[in-house]
């Protein structure tokens, strides 16, 4: 019977064998993935992704509407604080149809085919009362389109809507020309509006259908962001024409 030196030496021997050979011997390769491991483990990875990334997505949009609803507040602050001084309300322009940039407005011939309609350089010069003007988070990737269309343009496409509805309701006036629906735009609105594009990216139309952005409806769905002198939050109007 061996003794228990000499088991000890034999254990120290397997384990410097070990070491230097592996344990399954100098030919052996150690065990890895299987296929089939490696298929799940995809898989895991891919359940996780399509849970995450919507949510990220969503997490994005609110972050957006959030922000377009912040600077309307900052502009509404600054278009109350223009009126105070002036006596009435920034006057706004429009890029017609064609691209060409009319500021201010002073007729509403091509209203159904304007691009938008922007505040004036009056609110930063000469007096800041607003130090840039916000820009409409959804509007990133809007392009001013027709043969006049020119970066001035451009930069106002891509800035939140305002119209001055007082300036909007006298065009019609001197123009000659009196819509059914114009005497109600200031009792349902207010002396001015604001438009963002939302999430679903459509602008101006909405609106005009009174089609307002509503998170329940869905973090991504139908409707502009809105806020105007009457409401100061985002909501339907059953006021408007």
């Amino acid at each position: 019977m061996p003794s228990k030196n000499q088991c000890q030496n034999t254990v120290r021997m397997l384990d410097r064998s070990s070491r230097k050979n592996g344990i399954f011997g100098p030919d052996s390769v150690a065990p890895g993935f299987t296929l089939i491991e490696l298929l799940i483990v995809v898989l895991i990875i891919a359940i996780l992704a399509a849970i995450a990334v919507p949510n990220f997505l969503e997490f994005q949009t609110r972050a957006k509407v959030s922000r377009c609803m912040a600077d309307m507040r900052s502009l509404a602050t600054a278009i109350e604080a223009y009126a105070a001084d002036d006596g009435y309300y920034p006057l706004y322009g429009h890029i017609r149809g064609s691209g060409e940039v009319q500021y201010p407005a002073t007729d509403n011939i091509s209203g159904t085919t304007d691009q938008m309609s922007f505040v004036g350089y009056c609110l930063t010069t000469p007096i800041g009362y607003i130090s840039v003007f916000p820009m409409d988070p959804f509007a990133n990737n809007f392009t001013v389109t027709g043969a006049m269309a020119d970066d001035e343009g451009q930069f106002h496409i891509t800035k939140l809507e305002y119209i001055n509805l007082d300036q909007h309701v006298n065009n019609f006036h001197t123009m000659g020309v009196w819509p059914a629906f114009a005497p109600y735009l200031i009792p349902a609105w207010g002396n001015w509006r604001m438009v963002g594009a939302g999430p679903d990216g459509d602008r101006g139309a909405d609106i005009k259908s009174n089609i307002v952005y509503d998170p329940t409806n869905g973090t991504v769905s139908d409707g502009d962001v809105v806020r105007c002198q009457r409401y100061s939050e985002s909501r339907y109007n059953p006021d408007a024409p």
